[in-house]
């Protein structure tokens, strides 16, 4: 059976493990909610835990990478890539398939920044290496494979190549389904990006582009950092086309004061 959650990786339940799973779900629903700044407290605490539990290699990183991705929303890119670079390094060095898994998460979430800061091109080579880890893992990281395979199609879309997009997030979303259900917010996600990749015209997919960041508001909550992601890419092709007046409406639709950029 696949695994949900990367942390069902510490199994333990002695008093510090199960405070460090406390702490990460804490960190989690904070982040949900973009408090950032607690978010970070929280890791910081789960990470003093991680080193004095059974799984402390896996704990450290783990928290590690959740703390670089809270660095990466928060526009502290450079300190978040760091951190992942480290845990990419240290997992490396481990044969088994929970380690390899967290590597495959960490690619990913390094792939999500150096998108961030336009190296397209190392963001699909990570993205690949993800997927190659996981493949080789098995049905146990089927969930963590729809993730990689929606984040490349992601990628795929944004650079026009609608085509591969959609092979790629149509596998991930027939394991969400099967794993999580047509009702949890990585299946909307999945199947809004799978829409926005089949065959129509542009003035089409822009309009359907702006209901699913509606519809992702629904499933994730309002103040979600998906959310963001979603605005900020879909503004900047509204910038790069110029269409002044598309931005305001979409500024009044979601309450963005200016367009957000990388």
């Amino acid at each position: 059976m696949a695994k949900k959650k990367i942390t069902e990786g510490v199994t333990s339940n002695d008093p510090k493990s199960k405070r460090w799973r406390s702490l990460f779900a804490a960190a989690r629903m904070a982040y949900g909610v973009r408090e950032f700044r607690q978010a970070e407290s929280l890791l910081a605490r789960a990470l003093e835990l991680a080193s004095e539990i059974p799984e402390k290699t896996f704990a450290i990183n783990t928290t590690e990478i959740g703390t670089a991705a809270v660095m990466i929303v928060e526009k502290r890119t450079k300190e978040g890539i760091g951190r992942l670079e480290k845990c990419i390094s240290n997992l490396s060095n481990y044969g088994d398939s929970l380690h390899k898994e967290l590597l495959a998460v960490a690619l990913r979430f390094h792939a999500q920044a150096l998108i961030d800061q336009g190296k397209e091109r190392d963001a699909e080579n990570e993205l690949k290496k993800s997927l190659e880890v996981l493949k080789n893992l098995g049905s146990e990281a089927r969930v963590q494979y729809a993730y990689t395979l929606c984040d490349l199609g992601s990628l795929y879309l944004k650079q026009g190549r609608h085509s591969e997009a959609g092979i790629h997030v149509l596998k991930g979303l027939q394991i969400v389904c099967e794993e999580l259900g047509t009702e949890s917010a990585e299946y909307t996600r999945a199947d809004m990006i799978y829409q926005l990749c089949l065959p129509m015209s542009e003035e089409t997919r822009m309009e359907i582009a702006s209901d699913s960041v509606e519809r992702m508001q629904y499933a994730f909550g309002y103040n979600h950092p998906n959310i963001e992601r979603a605005l900020r890419r879909y503004l900047q092709v509204l910038e790069e086309r110029g269409d002044k007046a598309k931005i305001e409406e979409t500024q009044k639709r979601f309450g963005v004061k200016t367009a957000a950029k990388h």
